[in-house]
């Protein structure tokens, strides 16, 4: 089985062995103006019944909304999660491609609010809405998705046209 679908282009390593690196890999996916984030559930992400386990899903919505999130809305700060809220539709079985598409609804001087549906092969498995602190400087720490997709060809123009 591939691990990505077409067009899916992977997240490169944090520097440090985090969270994300522990769960991952993750996948990008330029569409239009927006992006998509996606990953293969595994066993490691199941729960005893071979089922995607629910805090793995709303782990993904975390990084979906904080990572994606903030490329959408070119902050390139780190987010801190202030609240999450998630809602379970669905299983995601193990094998299953499961993807996101970020949302930004709102940025304020130091807010951002989001949202996404989360699939499992197209079908809905989770909704999320969060509410994320940012602040500071620009820092291209935070900027690993737009330097990703700026590096591909293809991708480098649709990316682009995007900003």
């Amino acid at each position: 089985m591939s691990p990505a679908p077409p067009g899916y282009l992977r997240l490169p390593e944090h520097a440090l062995p985090i969270f994300n690196s522990l769960v991952g890999p993750f996948w990008v996916k330029p569409e239009g103006e927006g992006i998509l984030l996606g990953f293969r559930v595994e066993l490691r992400h199941c729960n005893p019944m071979e089922l995607c386990h629910g805090g793995m899903l709303t782990a993904f919505a975390d990084i979906v909304l904080t990572g994606g999130c903030n490329h959408v809305a070119r902050l390139r700060r780190f987010l801190v999660t202030v609240s999450l809220a998630t809602d379970f539709i669905g299983p995601a079985r193990i094998g299953a491609w499961v993807e996101a598409r970020p949302e930004v609804l709102k940025v304020t001087r130091g807010m951002l609010f989001g949202q996404c549906l989360v699939t499992a092969e197209g079908e809905p498995v989770l909704r999320a809405s969060g509410t994320f602190r940012h602040s500071g400087d620009p820092d291209p720490r935070f900027d690993r998705i737009a330097r990703l997709l700026d590096a591909q060809p293809s991708a480098a123009s649709a990316s682009s046209a995007a900003r």
